[in-house]
């Protein structure tokens, strides 16, 4: 059943290619929140719709397509989310812990199928990053830099040899990072952004000079294979410095098109035409947005950052995204109400003359 309601939700969702209008948004209180010691969530679909998040400790799935219920599957995956990625196969994920201590940090593969909570031995130390994004299913492109800048973009296979012999060190040994290799450099002055892959392009953006930038992920992979080192001015440019949102792209919609998000909204772009086809800031045009985006319904939830560093986020997301109440929700308050207005009609009519009558009796 859950299968044949998921499908008919992602056809209804689908319909429509672009993202949905500001009017349709409202502010969510039920989406999860950052971790104690987390600033922010990040996330992704699963292939069958459902929106995966991580907050920096625990691991939530939603529990059906477009519900507002979002179960905790697994605890314990510490550190400042930077991002999840879905790996090709589309069976697992990727969590990047972002920051980290400033110079590594730890990424955890993750399978939402069979959920675990996290165990010493499952993370992989790699370089502090921002963001992250699969090539193949070994490699992986990281967008990084010292505390965001200057930037670069470096890959690690992490399932080389590297990996293996990390799983055995003994304890008190720092564990070795996976296999590096800078493979695009940035210009100076430039920053980290989201990093995705379609179409077999990897698009990358620099925060800091307002670029966006195309690279085959085959002349990305070769430059991997043979330790060189793609300069930024042999990328393809997407647009014009400071034409979109400068986040990067954070998803792509059903039809193709790039997702990104950044200050004052979040814009769908059509790479083909380089234009853009929509935008949406439903927390105002003076907020930073971030997203987690849904790329089989066409759902975004809209992160609004607080001005004010520590204040809390606030998540805007349509209905058709991420109810407010689930069906379970009414459910059981209609259970509450109707058990409540049982009690009162009781109450008002006071106890049946028969239990008076029992309650009179003597011996």
């Amino acid at each position: 059943m859950r299968s044949i309601l998921s499908i008919a939700f992602i056809f209804i969702a689908t319909w429509s290619m672009a993202l949905p209008n500001d009017a349709d948004f409202r502010v969510i209180t039920n989406f999860p929140k950052p971790a104690d010691d987390a600033s922010g969530v990040v996330g992704t679909a699963i292939p069958d719709g459902r929106f995966l998040v991580w907050n920096g400790d625990t691991v939530f799935l939603q529990r059906e397509v477009g519900s507002g219920l979002f179960d905790p599957i697994a605890a314990g995956y510490s550190g400042d989310p930077g991002f999840v990625a879905l790996n090709p196969a589309g069976d697992g994920v990727l969590l990047g812990a972002g920051f980290g201590d400033g110079t590594n940090a730890n990424v955890y593969p993750f399978d939402f199928a069979a959920p675990q909570d996290f165990s010493p031995g499952n993370e992989i130390v790699v370089p502090s990053h921002f963001s992250g994004t699969f090539l193949n299913s070994s490699l992986v492109a990281f967008d990084r830099g010292d505390f965001g800048s200057p930037a670069e973009i470096i890959v690690l296979d992490l399932f080389s040899t590297a990996r293996g012999e990390r799983r055995v060190v003994t304890v008190i040994e720092r564990p070795p990072s996976a296999t590096r290799d800078t493979v695009i450099t940035k210009p100076s002055g430039s920053f980290s952004a989201s990093v995705s892959v379609h179409g077999g392009l990897l698009y990358v953006a620099d925060a800091g000079n307002g670029q966006y930038k195309t690279f085959s992920v085959t002349d990305v992979v070769n430059a991997f294979n043979s330790s060189t080192t793609l300069a930024w001015s042999s990328g393809t440019d997407l647009g014009a410095p400071f034409d979109y949102p400068l986040g990067g792209v954070s998803g792509i919609t059903p039809s193709g098109n790039l997702v990104m998000a950044g200050s004052g909204s979040i814009a769908e772009v059509d790479p083909s035409t380089e234009g853009i086809v929509d935008t949406i800031a439903p927390g105002g045009s003076s907020a930073f947005y971030g997203v987690v985006y849904n790329g089989v319904t066409g759902e975004p939830v809209a992160i609004e950052f607080p001005a004010t560093f520590g204040d809390p986020l606030t998540f805007h997301a349509t209905a058709n995204g991420v109810a407010s109440l689930p069906a379970a929700g009414w459910i059981a308050l209609a259970v509450l109400l109707f058990a409540g207005a049982g009690l009162m009609v009781v109450a008002l009519r006071g106890p049946r003359p028969h239990a008076r009558r029992g309650l009179g009796r003597s011996g």
